[in-house]
């Protein structure tokens, strides 16, 4: 077969698979744990900071991705509230390089498109970085390609102590599910239907509680700088194939 017609026939099917993976993915929300950074910098006799540039970096190279596939809204767990427990050299570097993230990638991220939220206790980052942070949601506001959601400072249990919080000192004496959504960080914030968890750890560590309640969760042995498009494909084919019931029969 000549080089051409090879060629043709090739990106033929490359857009074929992409169109069945787009039309079967029907996923609204998709939540990762951004897990295994610093064993798979240990695995490759790296710092712990290389490990997490590494899983930053790998934000890059899979967000369009998400955007091929149709998937509106994306929200990656980067720095859990358990995780000021850390060495101040691992927290503030990890700090450091949320800044560095949105310094560098923010015009890139609002020429395609996307819309920029990060949740989490900001108020316990510097005032530099909450400004910061402020510009990114305010400059992307209004784009609608893909929602890009950071989770910084975050964990669900405090969202949902703050949501209450919140409801509280609004003077509401009966609680709804509804009052509830609308006083979590992000009432948009559409319901998890996939929750991908890299590094071969199989629990949620306190993600989207609330939000995630009838998700699919998918755990993987890899650790999130080797996680790639094709491995983002298997989870979405393995989630095609569940039939969500959400309690029905």
């Amino acid at each position: 077969m000549d080089k051409p017609r090879y060629y043709i026939k090739y990106v033929f099917r490359s857009m074929q698979q992409h169109l069945k993976y787009k039309i079967m993915t029907n996923i609204k929300h998709l939540a990762i744990i951004m897990d295994g950074n610093a064993r798979w910098a240990d695995r490759h006799n790296l710092t712990k900071s290389e490990g997490h540039k590494a899983g930053a970096d790998k934000i890059r190279e899979l967000l369009p991705e998400f955007i091929n596939l149709g998937v509106p809204y994306v929200t990656l767990y980067t720095f859990s509230s358990e995780n000021w427990q850390r060495s101040s050299t691992e927290v503030d570097f990890l700090i450091k390089l949320l800044s560095i993230y949105l310094k560098n990638e923010l015009n890139n991220l609002h020429k395609n498109g996307v819309k920029i939220k990060v949740i989490g206790r900001l108020n316990l980052l510097s005032s530099s970085l909450q400004k910061q942070i402020n510009n990114a949601i305010e400059l992307t506001k209004n784009n609608n390609k893909i929602t890009l959601c950071i989770a910084f400072s975050y964990g669900s249990r405090q969202e949902i102590v703050d949501a209450y919080t919140k409801i509280i000192a609004s003077g509401k004496k009966e609680v709804s599910e509804s009052d509830i959504q609308h006083a979590l960080y992000d009432p948009e914030m559409p319901d998890v239907d996939l929750l991908i968890r890299p590094g071969e750890v199989y629990r949620i560590s306190n993600f989207l509680l609330w939000q995630a309640a009838y998700a699919e969760l998918y755990f993987s042995s890899k650790y999130w700088p080797d996680f790639n498009k094709d491995d983002i494909l298997e989870a979405i084919n393995d989630y095609s194939k569940r039939k969500r019931t959400f309690g029905k029969r």
